[in-house]
């Protein structure tokens, strides 16, 4: 148990470390540079406001949760975000 309260203290020491950097500063923490920001990726407004500009259609409305949500499709380890967590069934835990 020692080594295990030696490794959370690590951890934490590390967060908290990360936490006080800039955003640039962090950035230059990352393994991969190759990462893609969130503002990068269109909320479901935003990619339907280009789909309709395309098609000539007028654009209209705003707020709500199709300013908060967004899909991306693609390997989801590259975007930039804090956590990845995978919802597995409970015969996974």
């Amino acid at each position: 148990t020692a080594l295990i309260d030696w490794k959370r203290k690590v951890w934490r020491m590390k967060g908290s470390r990360l936490l006080h950097l800039s955003l640039d500063d962090r950035r230059k923490e990352y393994r991969r540079q190759d990462f893609i920001s969130l503002d990068k990726i269109l909320t479901w407004r935003e990619k339907n406001r280009c789909d309709d500009q395309e098609d000539g259609k007028e654009v209209t409305g705003g707020g709500g949760l199709s300013d908060k949500v967004s899909l991306y499709k693609g390997d989801i380890t590259v975007l930039e975000v804090d956590a990845i967590v995978n919802a597995g069934r409970h015969s996974v835990l």
